[in-house]
């Protein structure tokens, strides 16, 4: 089991989020695919965010195994111990 700690956004504050992020205009117009499996993103199935090394921001659908997989490079990201 991984265990990995995330932020989370509540569905009322997205809107806002994604505005301040400059990210809400290419959500809504379909200009960004899931970083993992590279389906297209939408307000609907935004599952999360992660910023790389580089300081781009990723977006991740809400598939259960993409979440995974984006908590996963988070944890690698940031040096946290991730426990099996």
């Amino acid at each position: 089991m991984v265990s990995v700690v995330m932020k989370a956004v509540h569905d009322t504050d997205l809107v806002d989020v994604l505005k301040r992020l400059g990210l809400y205009e290419g959500v809504v117009g379909g200009r960004y695919r899931c970083f993992v499996c590279g389906r297209p993103i939408s307000v609907d199935n935004l599952g999360g965010m992660f910023k790389s090394k580089d300081g781009r921001i990723n977006l991740v659908c809400s598939d259960v195994k993409c979440l995974v997989a984006a908590a996963e490079i988070t944890a690698r990201l940031s040096g946290s111990a991730v426990r099996e």
